[in-house]
């Protein structure tokens, strides 16, 4: 009884029932823990910046401080149970982690809201799918256009809300995953070059980069084995290095150069067009390629678990 129980627990079968929680669940509406650590991180850092200052380092401090009382609290809270609990409730309490912390069945659900009025032409509604899932301007965004934000989106989400979060799950267990998310979520509130966030974000951008940076490469490589690795792969090496991000780029270039597709180009956020390197090559983007990449991402999460089940 106690080997059928280690090995139900193994790490490879947390994972697995975490993935089909999630297919099956779905994203919890309305009351996703995020949102409650969103309304945390928010008030500490108007506690850390209750003192206006406008001198950088400080800033950076103040952006320090405020990270890790967001963080850090219920880094030790998970770990005091997992100390606490006994065996099975461990693991389950690492599932239920983990299930929050992937977002799998929300990226396909987001890409079929954006894939399906495309299709039948449908531009108003597409337009405000992909609103929901992309920080660039999509008013007046064409069927070209539409289609490409959306594989951009499709494709660096899937490594960000499913691989990476799996990684750290598998290299570090539950305490792992929930350090990702929590730091991926901070990079998101926190993370932008605007005059406001420069400095009090930078620590959140950084140490997201830090964390992102093997299971992006990872995800190169799963996006290459699972598509046209030669040029994935050197979409990855040639065109990822000049995008701003320094894993979304190789991630993105490789998934466009994996389904034979051009994606990047020039974009509007926030009112100014930005010229951004072309990544991947091939064909322009249709609405049958939001398809082919959440298909990508599919493949690549069962590739995965194979893996773990075989190596873990």
């Amino acid at each position: 009884m106690d080997f059928l129980i280690n090995y139900i627990s193994s790490t490879a079968w947390a994972v697995f029932f975490a993935l089909m929680l999630d297919r099956l669940l779905g994203e919890p509406k309305g009351w996703h823990p995020l949102i409650w650590f969103g309304n945390w991180a928010r008030l500490c850092r108007d506690t850390v910046q209750a003192k206006v200052t406008h001198d950088s380092q400080q800033q950076r401090r103040q952006g320090i401080q405020a990270w890790c009382a967001s963080v850090l609290p219920w880094l030790v809270i998970l770990m005091l149970l997992l100390w606490l609990l006994p065996p099975l409730l461990e693991f389950l309490l690492s599932v239920v982690v983990l299930y929050f912390a992937i977002g799998w069945q929300s990226l396909r659900e987001h890409t079929r809201d954006i894939s399906d009025p495309l299709s039948h032409g449908w531009l108003e509604e597409s337009r405000t799918a992909v609103g929901r899932i992309v920080s660039r301007d999509t008013q007046s965004l064409n069927e070209e256009e539409i289609a490409k934000a959306g594989i951009e989106s499709v494709l660096e989400n899937g490594s960000d809300a499913i691989f990476a979060p799996i990684f750290w799950f598998v290299l570090l267990g539950p305490f792992g995953a929930l350090l990702y998310r929590l730091a991926n979520t901070l990079d998101a509130m926190w993370g932008y070059k605007t005059e406001e966030l420069l400095h009090f974000g930078w620590f959140s951008a950084r140490f997201d980069d830090v964390l992102n940076w093997l299971p992006a490469r990872l995800v190169v490589w799963t996006y290459g084995v699972l598509g046209n690795r030669e040029a994935a792969l050197r979409c990855a090496n040639t065109q990822g290095k000049g995008w701003k991000s320094p894993n979304a780029g190789p991630v993105m270039a490789a998934g466009a150069g994996a389904l034979g597709i051009q994606l990047g180009g020039a974009a509007t956020y926030f009112g100014q067009v930005q010229q951004r390197p072309v990544l991947g090559e091939g064909q322009r983007p249709q609405a049958a390629d939001l398809t082919r990449a959440i298909q990508l991402v599919d493949k690549g999460v069962w590739l995965w678990l194979a893996v773990i089940f075989v190596f873990i």
